[in-house]
C-alpha cells in the first residue's frame, strides 16, 4: 500500500542497518527529553573507547524546599537474582568495580548537587553481574516534578585526566520529569555492552527510599521489560526502513553496516514489492557492493 500513496519517489535509496536496534516508538508522549532521542526499547552500544562508564545525576531543589535525590544502581545476575547493589549506603562494591561518589542531601541554587558512579565495567562481569540497572530515587519523596532542573545520564571516562564532568564524553542525559520519585533511565547487559533504554517510572510508598527496598520490583520490572523489548514479533525502524525504500525508490537500494561497502540490492522487473523489502530486510546476497561516494549527485531517501 506505500507505493499507491502519494509521496516522493527517489533515485536510490541508503539504509542504516543499525536501524534494526531501534523498535517503531510506541507512547512516546510521555517520554522524558534527552540528549540522544530514541524509542524506549532501543538498544545502545555502550562506550568502546572506554571500559569504565559514569554516571551522573545533577539537581537543584526549589527556594525553601530541601531535595534529596540518590543515584544508585541494583546489580543482577544472569538469571535476574539480586547479586548487590552501589549507593549511598554502599559506597563501593566489589573493591570499586562500581563506586560513588557519595551522598549530597540537598541542592540549593544557583549550583545544585551532582552526584557520579562510576562502573568499570569488565570487573563488573567479573564479578557475576549480568545487568546493572540505574535508578534516581527522591529520597525525601519530592516528585521530580517540582525541581526547577534535574537530569541524569551517563559518559565514557577516557584519558589520564579522568575529569569529574567533560560534555565531550557524555553520552546520553535526559531530563527528570512526571510527578514521580523513583525513575529508572536504563538497563545495561554486560554480555552484550549494550544499554537498553527503558525511561520507566516506577511507583512507591512512604519516603526514604532507597534500591535496597526497592530491589525485587526492578528486578521483575528489568526482567519483564527485556523480554518484551526482544525483537521478536515487534517492528523496528528497520523494518519500516526497508518497506518504505521498497516502495518508493525506482532504482538501487543500499544498505550501509555490513561491511566496508554498501550493499546494493534492485528489484527485478517481474519481483513484487513485498519479495524485495524481504531481500533487504533479511540481508540476502547483494546484487552489487559500491562505494558510497559514488552515489552523489542522486536524489536518495
Amino acid at each position: 500500500r506505500l507505493a499507491e500513496r502519494d509521496g516522493e519517489r527517489y533515485d536510490v535509496a541508503v539504509l542504516d542497518a543499525a536501524l534494526a536496534d531501534l523498535p517503531v516508538p510506541f507512547a512516546e508522549r510521555a517520554s522524558a527529553a534527552s540528549l540522544v532521542a530514541v524509542p524506549r526499547g532501543a538498544s545502545l552500544p555502550m562506550p568502546q573507547d572506554s571500559e569504565t562508564v559514569r554516571l551522573f545525576l545533577h539537581w537543584t531543589q526549589p527556594k525553601g524546599v530541601r531535595v534529596d535525590l540518590d543515584l544508585s544502581v541494583a546489580l543482577y545476575d544472569d538469571l535476574w537474582r539480586f547479586v548487590g547493589l552501589c549507593d549511598y549506603t554502599r559506597l563501593e562494591y566489589a573493591g570499586g568495580a562500581a563506586r560513588h561518589s557519595g551522598d549530597l542531601t540537598s541542592a540549593p541554587a544557583p549550583r545544585g548537587a551532582t552526584e557520579y558512579l562510576d562502573l568499570d565495567l569488565p570487573r563488573l562481569a567479573n564479578t557475576g553481574v549480568r545487568f546493572v540497572v540505574p535508578a534516581v530515587f527522591s529520597y525525601n519523596d519530592i516528585p521530580f516534578d517540582e525541581l526547577p532542573d534535574a537530569f541524569t545520564g551517563f559518559m565514557a571516562v577516557t584519558g589520564k585526566e579522568r575529569a569529574v564532568y567533560d560534555p565531550r564524553t557524555v553520552r546520553q542525559r535526559f531530563d527528570l520529569a512526571g510527578d514521580a520519585k523513583l525513575t529508572v533511565p536504563m538497563i545495561v547487559d554486560l554480555r552484550t555492552r549494550r544499554a537498553w533504554w527503558t525511561d520507566v517510572t516506577l511507583a512507591t510508598t512512604g519516603t526514604h527510599h532507597a534500591v535496597w527496598g526497592y530491589r525485587k520490583q526492578i528486578g521483575r520490572m528489568g526482567n519483564d521489560l527485556l523480554d518484551t523489548f526482544q525483537p521478536r514479533g515487534r517492528a523496528t525502524l528497520w523494518d519500516l526502513a526497508c518497506w518504505t525504500a521498497a516502495a518508493r525508490t525506482d532504482g538501487d537500494v543500499y544498505v550501509r553496516g555490513r561491511g566496508h561497502v554498501l550493499w546494493g540490492y534492485r528489484r527485478a522487473e517481474d519481483e513484487p514489492r513485498a519479495d524485495f523489502a524481504l531481500r533487504v530486510r533479511d540481508g540476502w546476497e547483494p546484487d552489487a557492493l559500491r562505494a558510497e561516494a559514488e552515489l552523489t549527485d542522486r536524489a536518495a531517501l
